[in-house]
């Protein structure tokens, strides 16, 4: 290869590490994110794990999925997806991990507007239930609870009212049959609509489970 080429093989080189440089550098208007364990001493064996992520400015990064794997001895003991709540937080529940040290490793993937993060720092599970669990923000901690009542409240509710009766009268009584229907009603099955004194069909009646009364 004489000196020519290879200038030209150099600069195709350059051009590639340049263009492969610009594909993988962070857009400008992306912005960086970091994890953050809320949790300072030891998990109760039904504890529960705080992970805020959060940007560049400190501002909480919402609505976004954190990967969260415990290991003991390379051995995956847990592994689970979780949100963050609007404070950032997700809140992650352990359960089947017995007490011992093990080592917890949350990863966050990235997106067009958040970068990739990553935390990784060792885990002391005790045994029980620790009551007295020191956290980083207790009052951030408490948002946290709080929107994710809030969000469950409003699944129940939307789940309830989606299954909630329908009733819609079939048949309705002519001014002339309203007294002999009032009448047969009260000897009739309860398969049968039934009617009031002004001859109006009455509906059924649900408690508050959605059974009917």
């Amino acid at each position: 290869m004489d000196k020519k080429e290879l200038v030209i093989v150099g600069i195709i080189v350059v051009i590639a590490i340049i263009v492969a440089a610009i594909m993988f550098m962070p857009h400008s208007d992306t912005k960086t994110t970091s994890l953050e364990i809320l949790n300072k001493k030891a998990v109760g064996e039904n504890g529960t794990v705080y992970i805020k992520l959060k940007d560049d400015a400190n501002g909480a990064v919402s609505g976004k999925t954190v990967h969260v794997k415990i290991t003991k001895n390379k051995n995956v003991v847990y592994s689970k997806d979780v949100e963050t709540h609007s404070t950032g937080v997700a809140i992650v529940k352990l359960t089947n991990v017995s007490s011992g040290d093990y080592n917890i490793n949350v990863t966050f993937d990235g997106d067009a507007n958040y970068t990739e993060s990553s935390i990784s720092q060792k885990l002391t599970v005790g045994e029980g239930d620790i009551v007295d669990e020191q956290l980083e923000n207790s009052t951030i901690i408490q948002q946290t609870l709080d929107d994710a009542q809030n969000t469950q409240d409003s699944a129940d509710t939307s789940s309830y009212s989606q299954s909630s009766y329908s009733y819609t009268p079939s048949y309705t009584p002519s001014s002339s049959s309203q007294s002999s229907s009032s009448q047969s009603s009260s000897s009739s099955s309860g398969d049968l609509p039934a009617y009031d004194e002004n001859g109006r069909e009455t509906l059924p009646e649900f408690d508050e489970d959605g059974n009917q009364i």
